[in-house]
């Protein structure tokens, strides 16, 4: 049992990120954001007792017979605060009952959020945990240390109230058991998380209305300045790709750089790309209204979850990149999609060199 509870752990961590895929809501759009809120949580479920820990509770006569029943009702509440778009904290506890024996187990935990804004955003939970035991006649026991590891989601019902699903693996040292001292406690809860206001979005830069184009990116449109008098000149353009009259890249939707290519199984910069960035970075600083997407992506070639690790540094090493060439952090975002948006079959040597398609570039709303 504990080894399929890790393993669905490890397997919904590597689809994590591409289930952050949704948009976020229209609510978003009137410039409150989550980040920086607070998250108030409650919930019910079921509580799973560790197999040796149970049988040592049993023999100690904890409970009202001698085998209790490992699944037990459960509740737990919680309060966090949202520090970023993908970072939080939060302190709670949880209870539960079975044949006598109750569970209470209070947990301090960081939670890092696929897209905090986003109408479905899955998470992954950890930090440490302390479940005191209690039985029938007053016995009590409790672990020397403990930690947990978890996997949830958020789906949101409005603005600020969220339906919250998570499910937690405990993994707690018990001084009493009299074989392994380690056991494994899992809680899976279902429940309603209400959000505080979070920061203000910033407010959009006032522009002059004759000087105003439109900027096309996926189904929204965009009002972004024309790029100021910046003249482009250090590196050089990627092949294929239209400048402006002072030498800029022209950046519409999703910039492909085909000839930012990777050594096999690398992330490092090669020589043949770093004049090609450097471009990017100048023209990047000639829109200072844009913000940026920096996406990494693979063909099929060996596992899911590895190839999304690689597009993920690939894409990072681009970003680290160019804010050493002065564009500034805030501007951009890295994203690995690792072989989960391909544009032609994998099945032939030409598809998947297609789906290798080098960085892509993607002007975001800001």
């Amino acid at each position: 049992m504990r080894d399929q509870i890790l393993k669905s752990v490890r397997t919904l961590a590597a689809v994590l990120p591409l289930l952050a895929l949704a948009q976020p809501m229209a609510a978003q759009s009137a410039g409150q954001q989550r980040e920086g809120s607070w998250e108030w949580n409650a919930g019910v479920g079921l509580w799973y007792t560790d197999g040796a820990l149970n049988g040592f509770l049993g023999s100690k006569g904890y409970g009202t017979s001698s085998d209790p029943s490992r699944l037990a009702p459960a509740a737990a509440v919680r309060v966090g605060y949202n520090v970023s778009n993908h970072w939080g904290f939060s302190v709670g506890t949880s209870g539960a009952k079975t044949s006598g024996i109750k569970f209470l187990t209070p947990f301090a935990a960081a939670t890092y959020t696929a897209n905090i804004n986003a109408k479905f955003s899955p998470f992954l939970t950890g930090g440490a945990q302390f479940t005191r035991i209690t039985g029938e006649n007053d016995q009590k026991t409790h672990p020397t240390w403990g930690s947990h590891l978890g996997v949830g989601f958020r789906n949101m019902l409005s603005p600020n109230v969220a339906l919250r699903v998570e499910g937690r693996v405990g993994i707690e040292h018990y001084a009493e058991l009299p074989g392994k001292k380690t056991a494994y406690n899992s809680i899976a809860t279902i429940g309603l998380s209400y959000f505080t206001a979070g920061r203000k979005a910033p407010a959009p830069m006032a522009v002059r209305v004759d000087t105003v184009r439109l900027v096309r990116v996926d189904t929204l449109r965009l009002a972004a300045l024309p790029p100021r008098p910046h003249v482009c000149q250090l590196g050089k353009a990627p092949p294929g790709v239209p400048v402006d009259e002072y030498g800029c890249l022209v950046f519409r939707d999703t910039l492909l750089l085909e000839a930012v290519r990777f050594d096999f199984d690398k992330s490092d910069i090669t020589p043949t790309a770093k004049p090609i960035l450097d471009r990017v970075a100048e023209s990047m600083l000639a829109h200072p209204e844009a913000v940026f997407e920096i996406a990494g992506h693979t063909d099929s070639v060996g596992t899911f979850a590895y190839n999304f690790l690689l597009s993920a540094r690939r894409a990072a090493a681009v970003r680290d990149y160019l804010i050493k060439q002065g564009v500034p952090a805030y501007k951009m975002t890295a994203v690995g999609y690792g072989e989960g948006l391909p544009i032609a079959p994998n099945a032939t040597v030409e598809g998947r060199a297609l789906n290798r398609r080098g960085l892509e570039v993607r002007l975001k709303k800001p």
